[in-house]
């Protein structure tokens, strides 16, 4: 285990999405606009017609992961993850009329009518990095000498 202390939160930013907008993609222009290096995002509420995300399979060493696309009416519960050094991991919690789904956030999630996340600013230096099993885990970033 490893535990890491910020010095606080540089600030707050919130992000209104509209129909049609992609989530992640969002996210990923926003943290490149404000210059985020760091941070949390702390929620994330909205709707959306399609759903992309992936989840383990497997209870295996080497990961293997069930990548799904849903597309139907859903409401997306909660959004939460790091960004490290610029770059966003995140989960996300939604519902359609038959099911909840839970897993790791890809690329295409569509808004339906609008979503809402805020993202914390944090004043650290963290990154990741794999370990023997191709897992990305938390570090503090090495100084150059």
């Amino acid at each position: 285990m490893k535990a890491f202390e910020t010095s606080g939160i540089k600030r707050i930013i919130v992000v209104h999405l509209g129909k049609g907008e992609k989530v992640l993609e969002s996210i990923r222009k926003v943290i490149e606009e404000q210059g985020i290096r760091n941070g949390v995002v702390l929620s994330g509420i909205g709707s959306l017609r399609k759903i992309t995300m992936h989840y383990i399979k497997t209870l295996d060493d080497l990961p293997v992961n069930e990548y799904i696309t849903i597309e139907s009416p859903s409401e997306m519960g909660s959004v939460q993850g790091l960004i490290l050094n610029g770059e966003p991991h995140l989960h996300i919690v939604c519902s359609d009329l038959n099911r909840v789904y839970a897993g790791h956030m890809e690329d295409g999630c569509e808004v339906q009518y609008l979503a809402e996340l805020t993202i914390a600013e944090l004043d650290c230096d963290l990154v990741r990095k794999l370990d023997e099993y191709g897992i990305s885990y938390i570090d503090k970033k090495l100084p150059f000498k």
